[in-house]
């Protein structure tokens, strides 16, 4: 599809996959906020320069994160900004970052210059904020990727995280341990056996192996143990599974397990 003609005719919807996930930068805490099905379109042609606006929060937490003292400012700040830098598709808007007390925005626009102008308009506004702005050229959207976007194992987290959601959503008592079954998908049957030998010794049953009719993927793994699902539990088990699959160039594609009430 030609987004670039899409979005310039305000035909083409962005797709939309908002989540966020916690991490470390110069061992601080930090949170990201981020469009993750963006990675499935970008670049966009003619949006390959990146803006970023740092405003400087006033009741940060000791830990440099935002507040709840400050969150409703900080919402109509935001309610505010974006949609006057995106509207007409004069932006694309792909996340934020809360850090160090400051929050930061991230846009890519076709032509920067023309956004610090409303920036400058915009913050007059909102006075009681400082702030920098600035943006740079890049056309591989080095920033979304390499530093927004979230790792293989950071992914799964937010994964692990819906699926908790909807456990408890439906009543579920996380402490209860269950029968959990996860999937994981082989090149080849070499890999397959030893990877197998592997989940076995860490306490799991091999519930079904498939051959499939992929040219990439040929076998497919059943596998189950005995779990607790809270997340803490469900992400140490996952991430120990993501680990076997790098080891066995093998890709681990999910969990499941019944909700438990009683």
């Amino acid at each position: 599809m030609d987004f670039e003609n899409t979005l310039n005719n305000h035909e083409f919807q962005l797709p939309e996959n908002w989540n966020y996930y916690m991490c470390q930068i110069d061992e601080m805490p930090a949170s990201y906020f981020v469009n993750l099905a963006l990675a499935e379109i970008a670049p966009i042609s003619q949006r390959l320069q990146l803006i970023w606006l740092e405003i400087k929060m006033n009741q940060p937490r000791e830990d440099g994160l935002s507040s709840s003292e400050e969150f409703d400012h900080l919402m109509v700040f935001e309610d505010e900004i974006i949609p006057s830098l995106t509207d007409g598709s004069q932006s694309i808007y792909v996340g934020r970052l809360t850090h160090n007390k400051v929050r930061e925005f991230y846009f890519y626009c076709e032509d920067a210059t023309v956004l610090e102008h409303k920036i400058q308009l915009i913050m007059q506004k909102f006075s009681q904020y400082s702030y920098q702005t600035g943006h740079r050229d890049e056309p591989d959207w080095s920033s979304y990727f390499k530093c927004m976007y979230p790792t293989p194992e950071i992914l799964q987290t937010i994964s692990n995280r819906a699926v908790v959601e909807n456990l408890l959503h439906h009543g579920d008592r996380l402490q209860i341990a269950r029968p959990v079954c996860h999937w994981l998908f082989f090149q080849n049957e070499t890999d397959l056996a030893e990877c197998v030998l592997k989940t076995q010794a860490l306490g799991f049953e091999v519930v079904q192996i498939d051959q499939l009719d992929d040219e990439h993927m040929k076998f497919s793994l059943q596998i189950s143990r005995i779990d607790h699902v809270d997340q803490y539990s469900i992400d140490r088990c996952t991430l120990e599974l993501l680990e076997l699959c790098k080891l066995y160039n093998a890709e681990y594609d999910g969990w499941e397990t019944e909700v438990v009430i009683d």
